[in-house]
């Protein structure tokens, strides 16, 4: 059976244009479209259909709501007031899916409380065996349990935010500033602004977990 690859568009800043958001789903293989509340009006910009439309629902135009409804778009509609945001709702449902891979776009900008709290859905994904990233124009953000390599990514910025209060015996091989068997603090700024200087380079960990934030340069 193939993976089964979801897209979830929440409501932060869209900074990818249609033509960006349909290549990702493409290269991706994503055969699953969930639109969080406000972000079905980014698709309906976008000339993108969702498969689904999910949250509150205070933030979506009534236009847009009724647009996707004659489309025959599924709506799952929540209180306002409930112990969870939309998108962890969102990500709720691609675990009841039981999918492999969720991509999120418009999860940053916008309310930082917002922002923050996307980022750690990116922990809460990961412990249940899901993988998933942030997308936006030039960013890829992504948790590391183990290891990651990144690929034909030379002169790419790499940053690492431990997202335990410690990260142990951490190495980076083909950066500029590469390190062998260190720990890495939640409260230092150690692993900010690295830069990717070969062909292929490699973050690992022995315990714990790391954020990575890849930045294209312009």
């Amino acid at each position: 059976m193939a993976d089964q690859k979801a897209l979830l568009v929440l409501n932060g800043e869209l900074d990818l244009n249609k033509e960006e958001i349909k290549e990702l789903i493409k290269s991706n293989q994503i055969n699953y479209i969930i639109a969080v509340d406000g972000g079905a009006d980014k698709l309906k910009d976008s000339a993108i259909n969702p498969n689904l439309i999910i949250g509150d629902l205070d933030s979506i135009s009534v236009k847009t709501k009724e647009f996707f409804a004659k489309q025959g778009v599924e709506i799952k509609k929540y209180p306002v007031e409930k112990d969870q945001t939309d998108s962890e709702l969102a990500v709720d449902y691609c675990l009841d899916k039981a999918l492999n891979e969720v991509f999120l776009i418009a999860a940053l900008g916008g309310r930082i409380d917002q922002e923050l709290a996307n980022l750690n859905l990116l922990e809460y994904i990961s412990s249940n065996q899901l993988k998933a990233k942030i997308i936006a124009k030039n960013i890829e953000i992504a948790l590391i349990t183990d290891s990651k390599k990144f690929k034909e990514k030379e002169n790419y910025r790499l940053s690492l935010i431990p997202q335990t209060k410690t990260v142990e015996n951490v190495s980076i091989q083909g950066c500029k500033y590469n390190l062998e068997n260190k720990n890495l603090f939640r409260h230092k700024t150690r692993g900010i602004s690295n830069l990717i200087t070969e062909k292929e380079a490699e973050v690992s960990l022995q315990k714990g977990s790391l954020l990575y934030i890849l930045e294209k340069l312009k």
